[in-house]
């Protein structure tokens, strides 16, 4: 086994090698070979999970042929990390031929064993030795570990994860029928690609962050390259007949589908509670629910390769002082936008479509933008409005006091029934959409542009600050704008 995983490392080794690589060098002292790097830094490391490879170049900046007598990594066979030198995957090299000018690449690994430390997080080092004649030189290798708890194809009863340490998933978790699972704030859960939390019908999800301590969900890598990268687990799903929902300050990120809704809280049950949430940087939609009751406030919802949110099959739904935002950037044209409100499926066996009540659909105080020129798509059935002998449809949605991006027609915007004290088309002006920051600019549109009575319902905005201190009008969005004194 240990024979096929070299040869298996030989090709990204060999490959990579085609690749540029920075140019920074690093000489260890006068006449000694050079380096790429001094330091070689893995971010946080998981318990039992291999790293990424990093990879630093070894330089002969001379005008003549040099041998490097050894090359090794100091803690030999028991070290952490695994190192690849100039394709030869093994701890120690002797009589490395290095031509004038010319350069190889070392390349190294890490995987770190639970139990190394009693800290759950803790600091893993080592270095590369380096001895051509009398001279030795070294690189440092540093990693960062992270103790987890594993979860794989895990099905809960009732019980509380607690934030002692974090969680990796892989492939599943499941919440079994009737229990009810509680995540403590603070708590962190990664999801290995693939994986996905799933709660059953008649099962519970009570996420319990705060604003100091959210509850974490997302992708298992690390490094800085991923933080915004979509689609690297499946996502949150709570499936028909799961009830008694509560979601308040989580992080959703980096899923293909960020949180699934279906059929859920109609029909006498309790609405999804979505409070103070962000669900963000998915390849697909953010929120999706079909025939379902949620009531949200204080949300941002960003990020989507497809619908931000999107509302189908009918159903109930309040958002309150929510972002709806869509700034895309890992393809080149979103064909979707930031919000879709639908009532119906389509029924591929009979090529139809299947038609629910959309009982509610109110947004107010609420920011809907991105960047399409039209963020809002409104998709119902029965299109022809010639009455017939067809059923009718409850089709009821308002925005009040929001802010919008959108190519809707003249007549459907006058329509007061759908749209009132509604700004269209003026930029919200927010700090900086593409570091992912919608706080309100000075100088916005969407400032005091909200209705008083719906702050006074939630008179505290994500941030913890108050909407309705000492009178003042209440902004859009998910964030109020505090000015600071000066």
């Amino acid at each position: 086994m240990k024979r096929l995983l070299k040869i298996l490392w030989l090709v990204p080794a060999i490959l990579f090698c085609w690749s540029c690589e920075r140019d920074y060098m690093f000489r260890g002292g006068e006449e000694g070979i050079m380096f790429s790097s001094d330091t070689v830094m893995f971010d946080t490391i998981f318990t039992s999970i291999g790293s990424a490879t990093r990879n630093f170049r070894v330089i002969n900046p001379y005008d003549t042929d040099l041998t490097i007598d050894l090359i090794k990594l100091a803690g030999g066979e028991d070290s952490k990390f695994r190192i690849n030198i100039n394709g030869i995957p093994d701890p120690e090299v002797r009589d490395v031929h290095l031509r004038a000018g010319d350069s190889i690449y070392i390349f190294a690994e890490v995987t770190i064993n639970p139990g190394d430390s009693s800290d759950p997080s803790f600091v893993v080092t080592d270095s590369v030795i380096f001895q051509t004649k009398e001279r030795v030189q070294s690189v440092k290798l540093v990693a960062y570990g992270q103790d987890v708890v594993l979860l794989r194809k895990k099905t809960l009863g009732t019980q509380t994860l607690k934030a002692d340490k974090p969680y990796l998933i892989y492939d599943w978790l499941i919440v079994d029928s009737a229990s009810v699972l509680t995540i403590e704030e603070g708590a962190e859960l990664y999801f290995y690609q693939g994986a996905s939390l799933v709660v059953s019908h008649g099962a519970s999800l009570k996420v319990m962050g705060t604003r100091e301590n959210p509850v974490l969900f997302t992708g298992s890598r690390l490094e800085e390259w991923y933080q915004d990268k979509p689609g690297q687990w499946n996502g949150i799903s709570l499936m028909p007949g799961s009830k008694n929902h509560e979601i308040n300050y989580a992080i959703i990120k980096n899923a293909t589908v960020g949180l699934s809704v279906d059929s859920v809280g109609l029909k006498g049950g309790l609405p999804l509670r979505l409070s103070n949430t962000r669900i963000e940087h998915v390849s697909q939609q953010g929120l999706v629910a079909q025939a379902s009751s949620i009531i949200a406030d204080n949300c941002l919802f960003g990020d989507a390769g497809s619908a931000s949110v999107a509302l189908t099959y009918g159903g109930y739904y309040k958002f309150y002082h929510c972002t709806i935002v869509n700034y895309y950037k890992w393809k080149s044209y979103r064909n979707i936008p930031a919000l879709l409100l639908s009532n119906y499926y389509i029924d591929k066996d009979r090529n139809k479509p299947e038609i629910r009540d959309m009982e509610e659909a109110l947004f107010s105080n609420c920011i809907i933008w991105g960047a399409n020129p039209n963020e809002i798509g409104l998709d119902f059935e029965p299109k022809n409005k010639e009455e017939g002998n067809r059923q009718k449809f409850i089709i009821n949605y308002k925005f009040e006091n929001s802010l919008i991006r959108t190519q809707l027609s003249a007549d459907v915007l006058s329509d007061t029934k759908h749209f009132k004290e509604v700004i269209f088309n003026y930029n919200p002006a927010f700090v900086n959409y593409q570091s992912y920051n919608y706080e309100l600019d000075t100088l916005s549109v969407a400032i005091d542009a909200g209705n008083l009575e719906t702050a006074r319902k939630y008179p505290i905005d994500y941030m913890g600050n108050s909407r309705v201190e000492g009178n003042r009008l209440p902004d859009l969005g998910y964030i109020e704008r505090i000015e600071q004194e000066q």
